[in-house]
């Protein structure tokens, strides 16, 4: 084999090499992205799977209703109304929000005895009453609300009952929703009612 030959020679094999490295590369390359791929879709249907059981596994949820749907709806169902007036920067609404509507036993009482409404106190988006148009900041306006959150309850027929300003606890606003819900406010107020709910559960703290 004379050197012209012995250089092609050479040169074929580093052709070939280089050619199996190359391929060699891809190879791994496209097991590692299918790998990503499948964990990456993986996850996703882990997420789904999570977020699907989170929301299935609320039995006690309640909706919340525009001012003028939930009036015509506690009208037809003879149930009392609540009204939760809020704003967006509201601190103390959205903790109401996170801590007191997410309660279970109080979701419970509000999808058995009562038509939820929630009113952006200071929005411009508009609703029906009595056949006249009303913004939300003219309904809150109308409720005499100036400060946030305020929670009013009203009979099946729109009547207002009374008002609870600020923020209440899931415990407190258990015992409203049952005062409101048997009528009790023509009978005992609120502070008595609550104080005998208290001694019922506690009877040792007479």
């Amino acid at each position: 084999m004379n050197t012209s030959q012995i250089k092609r020679y050479f040169i074929c094999l580093l052709i070939f090499a280089f050619v199996v490295s190359m391929g060699s590369h891809h190879a791994l390359y496209s097991q590692t992205t299918s790998g990503e791929k499948a964990k990456d879709k993986s996850s996703s249907e882990k997420s789904a799977v999570d977020k699907s059981t989170q929301t299935s596994g609320k039995e006690t949820a309640f909706t919340w209703y525009k001012y003028d749907e939930g009036l015509t709806k506690a009208k037809k169902e003879k149930k009392h109304v609540m009204v939760h007036f809020y704003t967006n920067w509201c601190g103390w609404c959205k903790r109401m929000d996170k801590n007191t509507f997410a309660n279970s036993e109080v979701m419970k009482l509000l999808n058995d005895s009562y038509v939820p409404i929630k009113v952006n106190a200071e929005s411009a988006d508009k609703v029906k009453v009595d056949g006249k148009e009303m913004t939300l900041r003219q309904v809150a306006g109308s409720y005499g609300v100036r400060a946030y959150p305020v929670t009013w309850f009203l009979k099946s027929n729109g009547e207002r009952i009374a008002p609870r300003s600020g923020y209440a606890d899931s415990d407190e606003f258990q015992y409203i929703l049952k005062w409101v819900k048997d009528d009790l406010y023509d009978k005992v107020s609120f502070d008595e009612f609550m104080k005998q709910q208290q001694e019922k559960k506690n009877p040792e703290k007479k």
